[in-house]
């Protein structure tokens, strides 16, 4: 087979809002060219689906004379066959006094001057509205393909407004929650419609490593209204424990969860949709206290430093540094001034002594101000505050506003205009991820929480012990759903909470090599009891520890005579594989210029944004499966040509069938 070209690779990325698209590669990898949305209407014949919305708009239109109106469709047929009665001549003798008999005979109210007649017809016109989503059908929902002819239309679609060469390889991205009669339908699809020469079928979780450049990950995908959680462990995947479309874990759980919070407010949905879009809608670290709220701003501060130096809480609390001298302690007066007894005398002597009173004086009236809460530094400019320590914040909300029809046009559609208006918001902007409240009781653990539930689930489930710890280390985030400002953070502070094990020295004794085991009750007595005969507190690889403890975070082979505590195991452990020490996200390339952060302005899942074409700025790494997509490409289509069964060729389908797709897919 010869090689494939760069420019002539096809990479279509379905998602449940938007498909990523982009015919060629370019010489350094950039997000994707076309962004269509992911949905289809239904056409005028059942069964076949439209791009765009189809609007029938009848309009009055007036003609002269029949001039100006609408002719019917005349079909041309052979003078042989036309019927002698359709012939007329072309000319007829009228009999005298026949035209003013004619004229007198016309009702009245029409003109008999020979001017011309005015009369009404309706026209039809169909226009395409490309920002309308009534009636549009969405095959894919929660991941799942629910339409097949609408998604076999969707890819037609994509396919024809690219227009690749004859001689173009195709590689699409596939859900992780398809099953294996869906890649087979997909592959007959692709090789019978599009006489594709060469198709992969990747999984996404696995281009999301290739575009991060690593073979072990923990990959975690947020889309709208679901989240996938996969272990890939050096290219593999595990299937086995895999989170798959986990329900209400996506974005639309956050603008649930805000309408819920703000609805009694009169916030829509669309208007809380805006909201965890904006910049001002985020995720706080777990224990980070609310701004207003009566907790103290100093969060995690060490209890013992604070019994120490004689600090206190926020309730009566004394944030002053200790006295004395060294680092993070204070001289003076305790509150953050200078005595009022001390001066600089070398400032006075070398310059002007008013002035340098006056400049004294100032100042402490502004330090003194700024105590007070005025709001100003000492530039007399208001003080910018993060938007954590904010109580309240407002954030530009748009809509379409209709107007009135047009005048020339009183029967056609109205036009919209856009307007924008400020709203403001309280601290609900900062519990998107809370869990939902309904009649007072509790219905999930929240957003986050669910999601590390599955992550530490979907670890445990892999078989290699020795590659957990790794997994834990290697966390990637992805989708459009975690493009919310602190989501990262706040997922590894609800990990940490509740599955992170600190070490310690004197937690597993099984650390430290000794003759002798752990003590045991003696009767009193200070003489630790020496290790005897391998039993139940006289562990060999414990080191009488009890072996249920050793098996669960060692997983060491057992003594010989012991039955082993998992017999299914294939693998030897070494560390703690059972309960993580750290966990850790793996930073991005930095080689991908186009890839780093962009500034958002219109986040995630907004079905239909932009069209395609739309330029696609504002999408960092929430899409590094696009370019784990184009990093396969040139691998698989380009570099090895096939020589790994990275693809399927038109002759291995013809002789196998679709099926066989199962031997190629990544």
């Amino acid at each position: 087979m010869p090689p494939f070209k760069d420019e002539h690779i096809l990479i279509i990325a379905p998602g449940s809002q938007v498909t990523l698209a982009q015919l060629g590669l370019p010489e350094s990898f950039t997000p994707a060219r076309f962004r269509f949305p992911t949905r289809m209407f239904p056409a005028e014949k059942k069964g076949e689906y439209e791009p765009y919305r189809i609007r029938e708009r009848r309009q009055e239109v007036q003609v002269s004379n029949g001039i100006d109106a609408p002719k019917d469709d005349v079909d041309m047929k052979d003078p042989e066959s036309a019927p002698q009665e359709a012939v007329k001549p072309e000319t007829t003798e009228k009999p005298e006094g026949s035209e003013q008999a004619g004229d007198a005979q016309k009702p009245d109210g029409q003109e008999t001057n020979g001017e011309a007649q005015q009369h009404t017809t309706t026209e039809i016109f169909y226009e395409e509205d490309v920002t309308s989503d009534e009636g549009a059908v969405y095959p894919l929902q929660d991941g799942r393909i629910v339409d097949w002819p609408c998604f076999f239309a969707l890819l037609t679609h994509v396919h024809n407004t690219l227009s690749p060469p004859f001689h173009t390889p195709i590689m699409l991205i596939s859900e992780p929650v398809w099953s294996a009669r869906d890649r087979e339908t997909i592959t007959q699809f692709v090789f019978e419609k599009f006489k594709t020469p060469a198709f992969c079928l990747m999984d996404s979780a696995l281009a999301v490593c290739y575009g991060y450049g690593t073979s072990t990950a923990t990959v975690v995908d947020v889309g709208k209204d679901k989240a996938d959680v996969t272990a890939v462990t050096d290219f593999i995947v595990n299937e086995h424990g895999r989170g798959l479309s986990l329900e209400s874990c996506g974005g639309d759980y956050m603008t649930d969860r805000l309408v819920e919070l703000l609805g009694s407010k009169g916030f829509t949905r669309e208007m809380c949709e805006q909201l965890k879009r904006s910049n001002i809608t985020e995720l706080l670290p777990p224990g980070t206290p609310l701004p207003g709220a009566a907790a103290t701003a100093r969060q995690g501060a060490n209890p013992a430093t604070s019994a120490s130096t004689g600090s206190t809480d926020g309730n009566g609390s004394d944030d002053r540094a200790p006295r004395g001298p060294g680092e993070d302690t204070q001289t003076g007066n305790g509150e953050g001034d200078e005595d009022e007894g001390v001066l600089d005398v070398a400032a006075i002597v070398s310059g002007n002594t008013s002035e340098f009173l006056a400049n004294r004086e100032r100042e402490r009236a502004e330090k003194a101000s700024t105590k007070k809460g005025s709001g100003v530094d000492q530039s007399g400019k208001p003080i910018r505050l993060p938007n954590s320590k904010k109580e309240k914040a407002s954030f530009q909300f748009e809509e379409y506003v209709k107007i009135a029809p047009e005048a020339d046009v009183p029967n056609g559609p109205g036009r919209y205009m856009r307007q924008t208006r400020e709203i403001e918001v309280g601290v609900e902007r900062f519990l998107a991820a809370t869990p939902k409240q309904k009649s007072g009781e509790r219905l999930t653990g929240g957003l986050l929480e669910d999601i590390a539930t599955q992550i530490h689930h979907t670890i445990l489930a892999v078989p290699d012990a020795t590659k957990r710890s790794e997994l834990w280390d290697s966390l990637i985030i992805v989708g459009n759903g975690s493009k919310i400002k602190g989501f990262t953070q706040t997922l590894l502070g609800t990990i940490t909470q509740k599955y992170i094990l600190s070490p310690s020295a004197t937690m597993f004794t099984s650390e430290i090599p000794s003759n002798f085991s752990t003590p045991l009750p003696t009767g009193g007595t200070n003489t630790p009891a020496p290790s005897g005969q391998a039993g139940l507190m006289n562990h060999p690889a414990g080191h009488g520890v009890n072996p249920l403890l050793v098996a669960a975070t060692h997983a060491n082979n057992p003594a010989p005579g012991t039955p082993s505590m998992d017999p299914m195991s294939l693998h030897r452990s070494t560390g703690h594989s059972q309960t993580p020490t750290s966990v850790k996200t793996l930073r991005p390339p930095e080689y991908f210029s186009e890839w780093k952060e962009q500034t958002n302005t219109n986040a995630p899942g907004a079905a239909g944004a932009g069209g395609p074409g739309a330029p696609s700025t504002g999408h960092g790494m929430e899409e590094a499966v696009f370019l784990g997509a184009q990093v396969a490409s040139k691998v698989v289509f380009v570099l090895d040509q096939g020589l790994s069964k990275g693809f399927m060729s038109r002759v291995e389908y013809n002789e196998n069938g679709p099926s066989a797709i199962h031997e190629y897919t990544m």
